[in-house]
């Protein structure tokens, strides 16, 4: 899945795991799916369609099954929500300087077949990622020249001063030396017999669920509420996952739900609850290599010509609002706003502002056409993929709100591949797509504006599609990756979100959704905006944090 796409994960309702950085589950239950008590945790779980193709190799994203996140655990766990970390085979870090990142490795814990865990676990593991290419999918050998045990550290040394990076380092799932030195192809591999540090070892496999039990021997098992975990295939029907969320199949599920009181917390309001965070903005790209759109102040006319609180209501049934324009999630990255930017940057419609900034492109309005010099009416094709439904009424409401400006709209509506070719190559007008929702500023900023991305057109990028070019940006974006000072971190990010604010690299409109629907019966301590730890994803490494976080009821 590719960066411009990344949110889109956060809001589908339908799993898209193996796209992902991020992909997301829905899940069909079947008779005996439905949480025991006694401590059986069930969770929407993985694709099938419905049945299963046991894989639990936590070094193939694409391919893994979600279990394998509660068998093999990472260093850390940066929070997508704040990038806040929580320790797990570290028990922390430091930067002795921008290049050199030093974690102290965890001791007295064991794999689950009772062999002891040790540093050099964590070099082969990164060793394995460098000999095998296709499992290093989120490019740590790109940053990073080398890894080195010394006594209880290990040391990982980068090619490049890259602090903001630590969060991807210390997220890479650990395997097991003295097993994994045999396998002959690990990126074939699929570890049907897993043994990993976490809290659950695999116990029954079958096409249509399977089953994880408690690991006795797991270095804080006495925080593990959970006696197993039950991972029904889903359903490749919408309408299917839907009607086994709402009958109370699961303790744990994600899915985008129309009219979540009524048709999930009404149906158990002792128990069932829900939490809609922010895990994204869904925003407006347009081709900046095109004229009028390189034009800032044609940018700014279509950012004014907007009511980003109706489109959000057309898109997300107003669960969310309408995002800032700092380029920043809030409240999750509340600490680094800029308060000189007025409203916390959100901007509203306004018609007439939105005219002046037309006019200073050279546009005026003629007999209700927004037209330009030459005497032709602004046009724009705004492209989505055709099945995700939640873009395409945005993109809907965008195009009535453009039109009433003078705008002729066309919405292109193509299938996902056709869709992420496009987008990549740098062959569209403008796209709707996905911003941020790493937890760090660093990671958003540089994903959607690094001008390195900025391939010419024809050429395939996989960030920065609209093609952004600023000095100021990567001048900053360098001072970031190399702070390690907050005050220092601080004012980088301040430049990044006057430039998102000021110069419309991205038209951001709304913040897109984080669906996490869950029961107390069994269990509590689940993520919410009393307790926002992580955002409520089952489908990626938050089931490790959340799963540390339960209670039994």
């Amino acid at each position: 899945m590719t960066r411009l796409t990344r949110t889109r994960s956060a809001i589908l309702c339908t799993a898209l795991a193996a796209l992902a950085a991020t992909g997301l589950s829905a899940c069909k239950g079947s008779a005996n799916t439905t949480s025991a008590g006694g401590g059986t945790l069930t969770i929407q779980g993985d694709a099938g369609n419905p049945t299963l193709v046991e894989n639990f190799n936590p070094l193939v994203t694409a391919t893994e099954l979600g279990g394998a996140r509660l068998m093999y655990e990472p260093l850390e766990i940066a929070s997508p929500i704040d990038g806040k970390y929580t320790p797990f085979l570290a028990t922390g870090y430091k930067f002795t300087d921008p290049k050199t990142l030093v974690y102290t490795i965890r001791q007295g814990v064991k794999w689950s077949d009772g062999k002891d865990f040790t540093p050099a676990d964590v070099v082969f593991t990164f060793q394995l990622l460098k000999k095998f290419p296709a499992l290093d999918s989120n490019g740590v050998w790109n940053q990073i020249a080398g890894v080195a045990t010394s006594g209880n550290d290990v040391t990982v040394t980068f090619k490049e001063a890259n602090v903001p990076f630590a969060g991807v380092v210390a997220a890479t799932p650990i395997v097991p030396q003295h097993l994994w030195s045999t396998v002959p192809d690990p990126v074939k591999y699929a570890n049907t017999k897993p043994v990993g540090t976490g809290p659950f070892t695999l116990d029954k496999f079958a096409p249509t669920q399977y089953t994880l039990k408690k690991n006795a021997s797991y270095w804080q098992a006495d925080k593990i509420a959970p006696k197993a975990v039950v991972f029904p295939a889903q359903s490749s029907n919408q309408s299917t996952n839907q009607l086994d969320v709402t009958s109370g199949k699961f303790d744990w599920a994600y899915n985008f739900l129309p009219d979540v009181k009524k048709t999930f917390v009404a149906k158990d309001p002792k128990h069932n609850i829900y939490w809609f965070p922010p895990g994204g903005v869904i925003g407006l790209y347009l081709n900046l290599t095109k004229a009028p759109y390189s034009d800032v102040n044609f940018r700014k006319g279509v950012s004014l010509s907007l009511n980003r609180s109706t489109i959000a209501k057309k898109a997300v049934n107003g669960y969310l609002d309408q995002a800032s324009m700092s380029g920043l999630i809030l409240p999750n990255l509340d600490k680094w706003l800029d308060s000189s930017l007025p409203d916390k940057g959100v901007v509203s419609q306004n018609a007439a502002a939105a005219k002046a900034a037309f006019a200073q492109a050279g546009y005026t309005s003629k007999g209700g056409k927004l037209v330009g010099a030459d005497g032709k009416q602004a046009t724009m094709t705004i492209s989505m993929p055709t099945n995700f439904s939640d873009w395409v009424a945005a993109a809907k409401e965008v195009s009535t709100q453009l039109s009433a400006m003078g705008i002729k709209v066309n919405l292109d509506l193509p299938q996902f591949a056709a869709y992420q070719s496009s987008i990549q190559s740098g062959k569209f007008d403008a796209a709707i797509g996905g911003y941020g929702g790493t937890g760090t500023p660093y990671n958003d900023f540089n994903n959607a504006l690094n001008s390195s991305f900025a391939t010419p057109v024809g050429t395939t990028t996989s960030n920065n599609f609209q093609r952004f070019k600023d000095p100021t940006v990567d001048s900053a974006l360098s001072t970031l990756a190399a702070a390690t000072d907050e005050t220092a971190q601080q004012q980088a990010t301040k430049t990044l979100e006057q430039v998102m604010y000021t110069k419309l690299p991205v038209v951001l409109m709304y913040y897109g959704g984080s669906w996490g629907l869950f029961s107390t019966k069994n269990f509590t301590g689940w993520p919410s905006a009393d307790d926002p730890y992580t955002l409520p994803t089952s489908y990626n490494n938050a089931v490790l944090v959340v799963v540390t976080h339960l209670k039994k009821a």
